[in-house]
């Protein structure tokens, strides 16, 4: 099960859109210069073999690099402690993308190079092992030994991108999307202080002015669905108070209605209608109908016009199955994920 973090994550830049311009920014200028961005589609990452199972928070980009197909990936860390182990995982995860191509038919003659993009928010600097042989244990060799062993290891590092020693200036610089922006803002400098209610407060304040930018984009309610409950999952700030720093740095009066949670607002909405009616069977069926009516219009945000077979499976889903399909409509990638037992 992933972490708000993962899910943020994998939301965002796992869409051309926003990945682009952060790969863009975090990559060596002479490869920068030498991919065709408008090339830059998703790809399903694969499994790294038959016992791990994909690596659900990475984003996979094929891309053309100097007139020839590569490969992006884009490892996703927010850790509170840099894994060590990372260079080994990285590895395994170039391997399984590489014997995944290999099945398949034709097979290619060549593999495409893979670029791992590690992408790092949290409280700590990089300080972890990026080089592969530092995991090995060479200790006792001479000179000669070493020299001669070495090149019969696999050699590979990477480069981090840490985002804990960047400044909000240094962000705002990168020309990022406004959801690529909001995303890296929450993610650095907004959850690492999630405890201190105050530090918090001052994050939201500080990046207000990005949150009423992305409100006037046309996927602006939907972003701003995703990104509330995300503070909501990761601050111990309350609705009550969240409600006076959005009124108080974006200035608008629905901001209370946008951030009472869904599901409560469906609760209160239901128990409404079905005292109006004054029977049990009431509150029951004005529940139901209250969740069916903004389960609808949720996916219809996130995911565009919905097939008939969609709408009517919500439609006759129960009260139980309304809770669990609007708990994952926030987080979930796709429309099967809603859905899934």
């Amino acid at each position: 099960m992933g972490t708000p973090h993962d899910s943020l994550f994998r939301d965002t830049f796992g869409k051309a859109e926003h990945a682009g311009p952060l790969l863009r920014a975090l990559l060596p200028p002479v490869l920068a210069a030498a991919i065709d961005w408008d090339s830059l589609e998703p790809r399903p990452t694969p499994q790294v073999d038959e016992q791990q199972e994909t690596q659900q928070t990475d984003a996979l980009f094929a891309v053309r690099l100097g007139r020839r197909p590569a490969l992006l990936h884009v490892v996703f860390e927010h850790t509170t402690r840099p894994d060590r182990w990372l260079s080994l995982r990285v590895l395994a995860y170039m391997v399984g993308i590489w014997k995944g191509l290999r099945r398949t038919r034709p097979a290619p003659r060549l593999l495409p190079p893979i670029l791992p993009v590690v992408v790092s928010f949290g409280r700590r600097r990089w300080r972890a092992a990026t080089d592969l042989q530092a995991l090995l244990d060479l200790g006792g060799l001479t000179a000669a030994q070493r020299a001669a062993l070495l090149p019969a290891l696999p050699q590979f590092r990477f480069e981090p991108h840490d985002f804990v020693g960047r400044t909000p200036t240094e962000v705002r610089a990168m020309g990022l999307s406004l959801m690529g922006l909001w995303t890296v803002a929450a993610q650095q400098f907004l959850a690492p202080v999630g405890d201190d209610d105050d530090a918090a407060a001052n994050a939201i304040a500080e990046w207000a002015d990005v949150v009423r930018r992305l409100l006037l984009a046309p996927t602006g309610q939907a972003a701003f669905e995703t990104l509330s409950s995300y503070i909501l999952k990761t601050t111990r700030l309350g609705r009550e108070r969240l409600v006076v720093l959005f009124e108080q740095h974006i200035g608008a009066g629905s901001m209370k209605k946008k951030f009472v949670s869904t599901w409560d607002r469906i609760k209160r909405e239901g128990v409404v209608q079905g005292k109006a009616e004054g029977k049990l069977e009431g509150r029951i069926e004005g529940r139901i109908e209250g969740a069916t009516t903004v389960l609808l219009q949720l996916l219809r945000r996130r995911f565009g016009e919905l097939p008939d077979a969609v709408t009517a499976r919500v439609a006759g889903g129960s009260q139980a199955e309304l809770d669990r399909w609007v708990d994952r409509v926030l987080d979930a990638a796709t429309l099967d994920d809603v859905f899934a037992r």
